[in-house]
């Protein structure tokens, strides 16, 4: 189960939750920001989110299918955890288009927004990995042959503490420096359109570059493990999906400078005639 934030009663908020919180806060304050109404932006993200998190357990389940073949009962078990997150944006960026065409909501201008949102959910899965015990670093020999701030006694899924490299603490940073990213792009006014899709990509290359530190057990392809290769194909459709949209832009841009060109060469008429001079 993941670490609680708050609890009360029969309420009880986790880390991820939090984040995913926060990360809808975000995304109300830039449609404020942009003129345009909060609340159809909301139903966009909650669209995204519970998708989300469909996906992201399905993912899981399938990947997981020895075991939970064997224990159906467990699969909508949420509180146990286990989600794949690779499996949160095949369903949630999906969902949250076709909620965005329903709801009439400006698709690239939300995704910009969604771009300062992502980073959010990073961070805090990472923080929440730490304390549940996934997603954890190779052991090491002892804390002292290593830097203070790269180790810690930490444990694994099974629950036993051992010094390991921090690496929730490693992509606790790398989602923070996304969302450092995001929000400059964003004060810049850089990549109108395209932030999502770059932050996306930056996060598969971050995720498979701290995949080669995991030593939680995963399953492998071509002994490289398989959240390695979903990182792999998200950098490569990301990439792809914004270079697509840039290479749209800049058709659109081309094509609306020759139609100016056109309407003023029709304005300005024709020139004198100067063979009648004289």
């Amino acid at each position: 189960m993941y670490p609680v934030v708050f609890e009360t009663g029969p309420i009880l908020i986790s880390v991820l939750t939090a984040a995913i919180l926060l990360a809808l806060g975000v995304i109300a304050w830039q449609a404020q920001r942009g003129g345009a109404g909060a609340l159809r932006w909301l139903d966009v993200g909650l669209a995204a989110v519970l998708a989300g998190v469909i996906g992201a357990r399905l993912l899981y389940v399938a990947l997981e299918w020895d075991h939970f073949a064997q224990h159906t009962g467990e699969i909508a078990r949420l509180r146990s955890g286990g989600m794949a997150w690779h499996g949160a944006l095949m369903t949630g960026l999906p969902a949250a288009f076709i909620t965005a065409r329903l709801r009439g909501v400006n698709w690239r201008a939300w995704t910009d927004a969604a771009a300062l949102a992502w980073p959010l959910g990073v961070a805090g899965a990472w923080l929440a990995c730490r304390g549940a015990g996934c997603a954890y670093g190779y052991e090491v020999r002892s804390l002292a042959d290593w830097p203070d701030w790269l180790v810690e006694e930490l444990p694994d899924v099974y629950d036993l503490p051992a010094p390991r490299l921090d690496l929730q603490a490693g992509g606790t940073i790398f989602g923070l420096a996304l969302l450092a990213l995001a929000l400059l792009m964003t004060w810049r006014g850089a990549l109108p359109g395209l932030r999502l899709w770059a932050i996306l990509a930056l996060t598969g290359l971050g995720m498979a570059l701290l995949g080669f530190f995991r030593a939680d057990p995963a399953h492998t392809v071509y002994n490289r493990r398989i959240d390695q290769i979903l990182d792999l194909a998200l950098l490569l459709a990301s990439t792809l999906a914004g270079g697509a949209l840039w290479l749209h832009d800049r058709r659109a841009a081309g094509a609306r400078e020759l139609r100016k060109d056109e309407r003023h060469e029709r304005d300005a008429g024709p020139g004198p005639d100067r063979s009648q001079a004289g």
